[in-house]
């Protein structure tokens, strides 16, 4: 076998634990053409035909190019496959490669669906048993007639996929492993594909026992992911795939990139995106796998800046060392992924809930001092209220190392950051970094592929009081912008949670005036108690009185026509064991605290208050909470309750302590995920400066030399 090294890489090869690793073999993997013949918009137009050059200039080396189906919109009714053919050559001849060298599936838009097709489809559907696997050879050549389009493609094209008359699938010897090639779209027939389709479990056993006899490992590839299979049939396929040791499916049809997991043996499904920019939501992109002596694998996953009108490498959805192609003879062990050098840096994590499905926890270290940062996959709230809050991943961001207010003893009585040390502010970058590191992490989720398309919210009240360094959360809020842009996520907005520290409001509000924010950014009130009781529950309030902080809201409503959140404790004989006085929300104190708000400036969230040491507090009812916002409607407001979820790992509101005994050690995908957020931070920090430079003429300072705290309301000026 020839070592093929990549031109790209000037040691050629891959350098893993001090070990060189050459590559020896490389491909490429687009999906989901999707051509019009001269329908195409713009956008589509302009990517298909910059994508040529950019294989030919920044791709090299290849030996293979992979394409999994969706040669057409069927919607056009395109028939005549003679111009994507010609496209599909150019794409080619970029890469280096001849039409044997060209490997092709068909897609659910390369069939030609009618009410006979359906029919049969749904018979099988409904009487098929994957434990027999059996499809009738009549219908199978029947529904393979359908594929007049791809089939013509396919002749014209004269690629290397070879199909057989007895089986819709097929398995061809690559040189170096097996490609399994799947028509996963055999049975398609309809909207209702998703969860219902079929692949033939009896076809699947003769292709890879073909395979089997010599030696090789095998890959599998196909037009749909293993998601559109019927529970049953998705099942039987994992476990055929992982007791034969095929570990890498790749796939496309979801106009996305992503990497998933199936059976039980780590086997991953790759996701590619499309080569059509028809829809907004659409992942324009394509895939370079290489495989490397030992066995490994790497994805490169490479996407269309529609803004820039450019095509670009994704460094935030690459994926190295995604399996290992077991039957490649190799004593290596696969090493350890190295995390990059940061002085502040992720150490551990604890999972919320079962499994993580309602969130991460991670803990992040610099010089011995840890703060805490929180993914929520999904809002943290009891459904009191008609609320679709499936489509944001909210994140808990800190700014210091414990709670400044406990320098004075200013700090909330009922808050576990207040019971720690301060130990400093936290830098813009390190700020930023964390949100970089969550939104990224999730933007690939392999576990929960319904977060991936999330908007994401960020709201710095994690330990710290995010008012007293406004300076380093405006350039923060800043960077993560850049990064988000560079991985096509769209930001929510971003929320600053103080107790009441007025000082950064007119600095805030100058900046929003002067738009120096690309997403809404907003402020959430930590009232929580009214009155004298807030003296001393909230002793900051003797510094800064909540009626003053009322006032600035009202300004910073009028610059950004946005409610601001208010946040009100339901205490119930709540004693923080110091003064021995019980703190109760009555209905009386709740209406006395919403006759100082506006209903067209502030909205009301009601909150449990978390089991923090040392304090008492009777359990709140769901009946109770629901009483209480029945006072928040009928006085005008809008409301909702916030639970106490998460306090079983002290991740919620109020209970950031850092408490680090039961966290897990982070392994090697946290660690490729931050060590992408660092590439992302590293890029976003050159951008921001180069902006800066741009606009005013003058070179800046670097970002971590940009003073951490808020020393007057004009401090923004120069950044303008």
């Amino acid at each position: 076998m020839e070592i093929i090294r990549a031109k790209s890489d000037p040691i050629g090869g891959r350098k893993y634990g001090g070990v060189i690793m050459a590559e020896i073999f490389r491909w490429v993997h687009m999906s989901d053409v999707h051509f019009q013949d001269g329908k195409s918009s713009f956008n589509t137009s302009n990517l298909q035909d910059k994508l040529v050059d950019f294989l030919s200039t920044n791709v090299k080396d290849i030996n293979a190019l992979f394409l999994s189906g969706d040669f057409r919109y069927a919607k056009e009714k395109e028939s005549n496959p003679q111009k994507v053919v010609e496209y599909t050559k150019q794409c080619a001849h970029a890469l280096g490669l001849d039409n044997k060298k060209i490997y092709t599936m068909p897609g659910n838009h390369d069939l030609d669906r009618n009410e006979i097709r359906s029919i049969v489809a749904q018979k099988v559907r409904n009487e098929y048993n994957p434990d027999d696997g059996e499809i009738k050879t009549e219908i199978f050549h029947k529904l393979r007639e359908d594929f007049s389009f791809y089939n013509e493609y396919h002749n014209q094209l004269d690629d290397a996929t070879l199909w057989t008359d007895d089986n819709p699938h097929t398995v061809i010897d690559v040189g170096l492993f097996n490609l399994l090639i799947l028509n996963t779209a055999i049975f398609a027939c309809g909207d209702d594909d998703y969860h219902n389709m079929v692949i033939g479990t009896k076809f699947l056993y003769g292709c890879i026992s073909k395979a089997k006899k010599n030696g090789k490992p095998i890959i599998a590839i196909g037009h749909h992911g293993l998601e559109w299979l019927k529970d049953s049939e998705k099942r039987a396929c994992e476990t055929y795939f992982s007791n034969e040791g095929v570990s890498l499916y790749l796939c496309g049809h979801a106009h996305d990139s992503w990497y998933s997991s199936f059976g039980s043996n780590g086997g991953h499904q790759v996701t590619v995106g499309c080569s059509w920019g028809e829809e907004q939501s659409a992942y324009a992109g394509f895939a370079v796998g290489e495989i490397l002596e030992d066995g490994r694998v790497n994805i490169f996953t490479y996407k269309w800046d529609a803004k820039e009108q450019c095509w670009c490498e994704d460094i935030a959805r690459r994926k190295t060392n995604i399996t290992t192609l077991s039957l490649l003879k190799t004593k290596e062990k696969v090493e350890k992924v190295i995390k990059k050098e940061y002085k502040f840096s992720v150490v551990g994590y604890h999972l919320l809930g079962t499994a993580g499905e309602d969130g991460i926890k991670y803990v992040w270290e610099k010089a011995g001092k840890s703060v805490e940062s929180i993914a929520f996959n999904q809002r943290l709230r009891i459904p009191l209220v008609n609320e679709n809050n499936t489509e944001t991943s909210a994140y808990c961001i800190s700014t210091s190392f414990g709670c400044p207010l406990a320098v004075d003893e200013n700090q909330c009585l009922f808050c576990g950051t207040g019971k720690r040390k301060f130990n400093g502010y936290l830098t813009a970058e390190e700020i930023a970094l964390q949100c970089i590191f969550m939104a990224e992490y999730d933007s690939n989720c392999p576990s929960y592929p319904q977060v991936r398309k999330n908007k994401r919210e960020f709201a710095f009240m994690g330990q710290g009081e995010p008012g007293f360094c406004y300076p380093s959360i405006r350039e923060a809020i800043l960077l993560t912008d850049y990064a988000m842009n560079n991985i096509s996520q769209e930001v929510s907005r971003y929320i600053i949670c103080t107790s009441g520290v007025l000082d950064f409001i007119p600095a805030l509000i100058d900046d929003i005036r002067n738009k120096v924010y690309y997403h809404p950014v907003t402020v959430h009130f930590s009232l929580n108690i009214g009155g004298s009781e807030r003296d001393e529950l909230m002793p900051v309030n003797k510094q800064y009185d909540y009626h003053d902080f009322i006032k600035e809201c009202s300004l910073l409503y009028e610059n950004t026509q946005t409610k601001i959140g208010v946040s009100i404790m339901l205490f119930d004989q709540f004693c923080c064991g110091n003064n021995g006085i019980k703190y109760t929300l009555t209905e009386e104190k709740l209406n006395s605290i919403l006759d100082e708000l506006d209903t067209n400036v502030f909205k009301i969230d009601l909150c449990f208050v978390n089991k923090v040491d040392n304090i008492g507090q009777y359990p709140v009812s769901r009946e109770d909470a629901e009483k209480m916002l029945k006072i928040v409607h009928s006085r005008g407001f809008e409301g909702k309750v916030f639970s106490s979820f998460g306090e079983g790992a002290k991740a919620a509101c109020g209970m950031l302590d850092s408490n680090d005994g039961e966290v897990t050690e982070v392994g090697n995908q946290p660690i490729v995920h931050f060590n992408n957020a660092i590439d992302l931070l590293i890029n976003a920090k050159a951008c921001r400066r180069k902006a800066l430079e741009k606009k005013t003429n003058k070179q800046f300072p670097k970002v971590s030399q940009i003073n951490r705290v808020f020393s007057s309301p004009s401090f923004g000026q120069e950044m303008k």
